[in-house]
């Protein structure tokens, strides 16, 4: 009899605890807190990528100065492009679920236009084809262009079958993100470090926390 109780009482703590975990780390992961801290750091990491990038040719005489310098400036304008919008979602700035996920893609967007066109400068600053770099802005442009039109109507307050194909489209993409993400952390993709780990955890903690907004009722309801 005591036996049977004490397991009963064993057993019921055990599912408490396992409860109270899972629920704690949805709560973790679903909250904007998480992602906005994420996006802090890796706003950080590029900000230093960036004048790592512009300090290499004063210590390396062989590479161009030129061109690293063009990578290292487009580099610290998208850092600081994804550690304002880290900062505004952590802050609340940016509350409203669907106007979080809205302006994660437009910043997506962005990032892709400035990206490309200052890795065209740079690439052009050290001889490289006129023609082919003019190609690769003009499709940087066009694909960061899309992306910021698909983000202006993901809060547009319209429910349309377009809404619906965007939704499916996000759902894809990010969950492809997430699995990069881990191939990441371990070692699949590039050299494990300590930033290629901390850069993967966090882009892991990004998209798990994309894929639940994008799933949750509230975003649901606007899009499907």
């Amino acid at each position: 009899m005591t036996k049977h109780l004490c397991a009963r009482v064993y057993t019921g703590v055990v599912n408490n605890i396992y409860c109270i975990s899972e629920s704690q780390l949805m709560s973790f992961l679903s909250n904007p807190k998480t992602a906005g801290i994420a996006f802090l750091i890796l706003g950080c990491f590029q900000i230093i990528g960036g004048i790592s990038s512009i300090a290499l040719p004063f210590s390396n005489k062989d590479v161009s100065q030129a061109y690293y310098t063009i990578v290292g400036v487009g580099a610290i304008i998208c850092g600081l492009l994804m550690y304002f919008y880290g900062y505004r979602v952590y802050k609340g700035i940016i509350s409203k679920k669907i106007d979080i996920l809205a302006a994660f893609v437009r910043i997506i967007g962005v990032v892709a236009i400035i990206g490309g066109l200052f890795s065209v400068a740079a690439k052009l600053a050290v001889g490289a084809d006129l023609g082919s770099q003019a190609a690769a802005a003009i499709i940087a442009i066009i694909i960061g262009l899309i992306i910021i039109f698909i983000s202006t109507k993901i809060n547009d307050g319209k429910n349309t079958t377009g809404d619906s194909i965007i939704w499916v489209i996000l759902l894809i993409v990010f969950i492809l993100e997430l699995i990069v993400a881990i191939f990441t952390i371990v070692g699949g993709l590039n050299p494990l470090s300590l930033v290629v780990i901390i850069t993967g955890i966090c882009n892991v903690l990004i998209y798990i926390f994309m894929l639940v907004l994008l799933c949750d009722k509230e975003v649901k309801a606007e899009m499907i």
